[in-house]
């Protein structure tokens, strides 16, 4: 069935008003208030899927695919315990990322990646342990605001509706493995962008790079948008099959590799865009960023594309780790938007 979807919207309060019928139907349309200008678009399908050859494996895709669009697709890869939700919609009621995505042309793919429980469970990963990221430490950690329930004066994220987005955090699959790393622990350490190691790789979730490059193979070359841990995922996929990833959206990454020879065999050619928000020396993002930094610099004096946007050096300030769930988030997608139909369309 084909799904015919109108959608008209000013980019920063996207309203889905169309109708989904097994007949093409006349289109209904809508607008909602904004400063910015009015964009309308049809979207030809929304649907589910899942990557992964088991079900102990398995990844579940939500794509957004527009109309009569030839730009290419955008995996949207989410951190370490996060979900496709970060993505589709904030915490106070407005359309997330992939819609804005969407409005620009842009098909849009999101991912709950295999060890969540929202990605669905095998019978034994029903009975293995779940862990979800505590509510107080997230505060400071990821710039809402200074502890528990004290969000910044001038912060972005829409702390009045904390328990709404905390509610959202999906649930992570531990099943006892000797696998070590970061991703297998939840444990974030010296690969969280602190010291010495913070441009260095543990490679990733090796299952979902994996099923990353599965995803790859079956949409076509596209960009990577990752965020946080998922960069690693990112990074690796990049390493395992540069000819898949035509672009690379790293949003206050792990990982960024600061190698030149790396850097110049890899990702020479693939055009490299990281954003960072504020608060980063409260939230020990410093040398994350720096590692971004020297990633760009190193594609830069090679010949190839790549920005850094740090948001505060723009006069945007208050934007948390999780920027697009901030009440300012259309605008950050417009920026990274913007950056992709220069760099790469």
């Amino acid at each position: 069935m084909k799904k015919n979807i109108t959608l008209s919207l000013f980019v920063t309060s996207l309203l889905v008003l169309g109708a989904c019928q097994n007949s093409a139907p006349e289109p209904e349309s809508g607008t909602a208030e904004s400063d910015r200008d009015e964009v309308s678009f049809s979207l030809e399908k929304m649907n589910d899927f899942y990557i992964g050859e088991t079900l102990n494996d398995q990844s579940l895709i939500h794509s957004f695919i527009p109309e009569n669009t030839e730009k290419l697709p955008v995996i949207m890869v989410p951190g370490l315990g996060l979900g496709a939700s970060i993505y589709e919609s904030t915490p106070d009621d407005r359309n997330g990322w992939a819609y804005d995505f969407v409005a620009a042309g842009y098909p849009v793919y999101t991912v709950d990646t295999s060890n969540l429980a929202s990605a669905g469970l095998s019978e034994e990963e029903a009975e293995a342990t779940l862990s979800k990221w505590d509510s107080e430490s997230i505060w400071s950690r990821w710039g809402l605001g200074s502890g528990p329930g004290e969000a910044y004066k001038d912060g972005q994220f829409p702390a009045e509706q904390f328990d709404q987005f905390y509610s959202s955090i999906p649930m992570q699959i531990k099943i006892a493995s000797n696998d070590s790393s970061s991703e297998a622990t939840g444990k974030t350490g010296s690969r969280s962008g602190n010291g010495e190691d913070a441009g260095k790789s543990s490679g990733g979730n090796s299952q979902e790079v994996e099923n990353m490059i599965q995803l790859l193979e079956k949409t076509g070359p596209s960009i990577l948008l990752v965020h946080s841990m998922g960069g690693e995922i990112g990074y690796e996929v990049a390493r395992q099959r540069p000819d898949l990833v035509k672009g690379l959206v790293a949003i206050e990454p792990v990982g960024s590799p600061t190698d030149e020879s790396e850097v110049k065999y890899i990702y020479e050619n693939i055009p490299y865009l990281g954003v960072y928000g504020d608060y980063l020396e409260s939230r020990n993002q410093v040398s994350r960023l720096e590692a971004v930094q020297t990633t760009s610099k190193i594609i830069k004096d090679n010949g190839g594309t790549s920005d850094v946007i740090e948001l505060t050096e723009e006069g945007i300030t208050g934007n948390s780790h999780l920027m697009m769930m901030d009440q300012n988030s259309d605008v950050i997608a417009g920026k990274i938007t913007d950056w992709l139909d220069s760099a790469i369309q």
